[in-house]
């Protein structure tokens, strides 16, 4: 376990068929399942969570606030997003995914050089969502945009999710290309399945599946990438709190195999 990333839970757990949790019992169940940190979604700019309570989080529950996801559709939210960047605390890292655009893509960049001013003065990071079905959908297309903008506080998040699930294949070139860039790493278990999020592929907990975490962990590894991992929810159903133990126990396990057989996850990487 020395030097294993941390890993931290998604809220998108806690989103049920029977409803959302507070959180308040978000933060508990994280904190007392033994994560260090969890990620806050805000979505279209209209967050569930209050986020005046995100300063807080730390003294409360002991936990990091591994970032806070936003999620912009250019032409019709982008004063929503630019405020919260401007006015969030509690936080250091903005995840922002592209889900739609009005204007196309000079519009996009507009939004992003309007944006990173404002994270290099509050001393934020920014780092683009690859997300399947969005317009900022595959791993190229982010490092794309960071290599357009170039900018020390603008960088990446890896999806193992949104990776498997958009079949981009060659894994290894995929996070070698987003290296310079990478700012944090989220994954799930998988399977190709008309049964799954929009009818390509299902989320999972991380033992579970096709997707391989301990390939992309050995991956990741190899490239030297020490930052975060996170665990998605969706999809999960059932008891949330059984649901957090068993991604938790599943990541770790899968960290002190890696630490103790670092060679075995040194195979060819066909997806």
């Amino acid at each position: 376990m020395n030097g294993a990333n941390p890993i931290h839970a998604l809220d998108s757990f806690f989103y049920t068929s029977m409803g959302v949790y507070s959180f308040q019992a978000q933060c508990e169940m994280v904190a007392e399942v033994g994560f260090d940190a969890i990620t806050v979604a805000a979505w279209g700019g209209t967050p569930l969570t209050d986020l005046s309570q995100l300063p807080k989080v730390k003294g409360r529950h002991g936990l990091d606030i591994a970032a806070l996801y936003l999620v912009l559709h250019e032409g019709r939210n982008d004063a929503l997003v630019r405020r919260i960047v401007e006015s969030v605390e509690g936080v250091e890292l903005i995840e922002l995914a592209v889900q739609t655009s009005v204007n196309g893509l000079p519009a996009i960049l507009a939004v992003i050089e309007g944006l990173l001013p404002i994270v290099e003065r509050r001393g934020l990071r920014l780092a683009l969502y690859p997300h399947r079905n969005h317009v900022t959908q595959t791993t190229a297309q982010v490092v794309d945009l960071c290599n357009y903008f170039h900018h020390p506080r603008l960088g990446a998040v890896f999806n193992g999710y949104h990776w498997y699930a958009s079949q981009e294949g060659d894994l290894q070139g995929c996070l070698d290309a987003m290296a310079p860039w990478l700012m944090q790493v989220t994954t799930s278990g998988s399977a190709l399945s008309p049964l799954g999020w929009g009818g390509v592929a299902t989320m999972e907990p991380p033992d579970r599946g096709e997707l391989d975490n301990f390939a992309l962990l050995g991956a990741l590894s190899r490239m030297g990438y020490t930052g975060r991992v996170g665990v998605l929810g969706w999809d999960y159903g059932g008891d949330v709190y059984l649901k957090l133990q068993r991604s938790l126990s599943a990541m770790r396990g899968i960290q002190q195999r890696l630490s103790r057989h670092p060679n075995w996850a040194d195979i060819p990487l066909n997806r």
